[in-house]
């Protein structure tokens, strides 16, 4: 009989209330006009910091040390909400996003990371950090200029800690639960 396989790890910033109001009026725009497709849960919602992939849960105690040691100059900031996009390109869309302004601190917190990790010769996902919430995924490509994502007013938030974070597949699709807190410096 073969072992489950390590489930997957990721350090990220959990949506806010508010910010998952916001999602949740995206995700019911699409789900009007466009192709079927797959929601994440409001609840877990993030914007991922560093991808591990599966890791042996053995290792948390070890990576939140890691991460408690490169956060540790770090401050805690304020994000804010900046409209929608697609992954690979808005005409042939299989993710649907949303996007926040450029924020210094949140890339600087993601390089510390991420460079702590590499360091530690940790495996990540190298792709570059570009912030975002994943709204939706479509099983075929679509093209999100057919249709008026409106997602109201910009939601700013302070952000004050991240967490480390394992995905959970399931029928319905994938859950996350914390694996631990890290707080930024007030």
């Amino acid at each position: 009989m073969a072992e489950d396989p390590a489930p997957p790890l990721f350090f990220a910033v959990p949506a806010p209330p508010g910010l998952q109001d916001l999602a949740a009026r995206v995700q019911d725009d699409v789900r009007r006009a466009l192709e079927p497709a797959r929601f994440p849960p409001l609840e877990g919602l993030h914007v991922t910091l560093a991808f591990l992939g599966p890791m042996d849960p053995a290792r948390v105690p070890g990576l939140l040390d890691l991460a408690a040691e490169a956060a540790a100059p770090c401050r805690s900031f304020t994000l804010r909400s900046a409209g929608t996009g697609g992954f690979p390109r808005p005409a042939r869309a299989r993710i649907l996003w949303l996007g926040f302004d450029p924020q210094p601190a949140l890339g600087a917190l993601a390089d510390r990371l991420r460079e702590a990790l590499k360091v530690r010769s940790v495996p990540f996902d190298p792709k570059p950090f570009q912030a975002h919430l994943t709204l939706a995924r479509f099983r075929e490509p679509v093209d999100l200029g057919r249709i008026s994502l409106a997602p109201g007013d910009p939601v700013a938030f302070g952000v004050d800690r991240f967490e480390l974070w394992q995905s959970e597949r399931t029928p319905r699709g994938s859950r996350y639960r914390s694996l631990g807190g890290l707080r930024l410096t007030p």
